[in-house]
């Protein structure tokens, strides 16, 4: 399997990234890095809002890798959990 339930609404991903859920947001935490993200509730799951450029939380840039993985992570995470999510951009 691919995800790995760590705590209820945390889970880890095969890549090693955690994505731990919220309210109103979600962590996504790769190498002692977190980005948080903002979510909306959706019919079937959130909607997620990802930045075009991400940075960490801490300013870091996401490497390229990593973001181009982190739609597909979470969407993965979300239907561990049962759900359904969508994705828009922000810039």
């Amino acid at each position: 399997m691919t995800v790995q339930a760590l705590q209820p609404r945390e889970a880890r991903h095969h890549t090693g990234a955690i994505v731990r859920s919220r309210r109103f947001a979600t962590q996504f935490e790769m190498d002692g890095h977190i980005l948080t993200l903002g979510v909306e509730p959706g019919v079937r799951g959130g909607l997620y809002y990802l930045p075009s450029v991400p940075k960490f939380d801490d300013g870091t840039p996401v490497p390229r890798e990593v973001a181009a993985g982190l739609q597909s992570v979470i969407e993965e995470v979300e239907r561990f959990w049962g759900h359904w999510p969508e994705f828009r951009a922000t810039l």
